[in-house]
Parts: structure tokens; C-alpha cells; sequence
């Protein structure tokens, strides 16, 4: 696997996008799985975070992260062209 650098900032936007809506149980629980295995961590404090916040502010924060910690944004320039 390639890039796996990158995995747990895609799958931190992944946990924190799902709670910006109407949650999805299964993609919750996906996401703790995937935190327990690769990372030895749990989502509880992830979770905490994502408390009050409204979808454009999680938003916001999820697009620094992608931006920070992966190629995303190259990969959606490259998607729009």
C-alpha cells in the first residue's frame, strides 16, 4: 500500500464528515475499527472535537487538514480538469 502516510487524515475527514449529517452507524464503526487497527487508537476524543460543530466549520477544518497532511487537493484540481 502506497501513501499510507496519508491514511489517517482521510480517515479522520471520513469520521467527521459522517457526523456533520444524518450519521451513518455503519461508517462509524468502520472508522473506530480502521483507528483500532492502524493506530492502536480509538475515535472518543475525534468524536468530542466534532461536538457543536456546524458542517461548514467542520468543513473548513477537514479541507486544512486534507490539504496539510495529504495530495487531495492536487488530486481534485486534477479531477475538475
Amino acid at each position: 500500500m502506497r501513501n499510507t502516510k496519508e491514511a489517517q487524515a482521510i480517515l479522520t475527514a471520513i469520521f467527521c464528515l459522517n457526523r456533520t449529517g444524518e450519521r451513518n452507524k455503519q461508517i462509524d464503526l468502520i472508522c473506530d475499527y480502521a483507528f483500532r487497527r492502524f493506530f492502536g487508537a480509538n475515535t472518543n476524543i475525534l468524536a468530542l472535537d466534532c461536538i457543536g460543530q456546524s458542517k461548514e466549520a467542520m468543513e473548513q477544518q477537514i479541507t486544512k487538514l486534507l490539504e496539510q497532511e495529504t495530495e487531495f487537493k492536487k488530486y481534485m484540481e486534477e479531477y475538475k480538469s
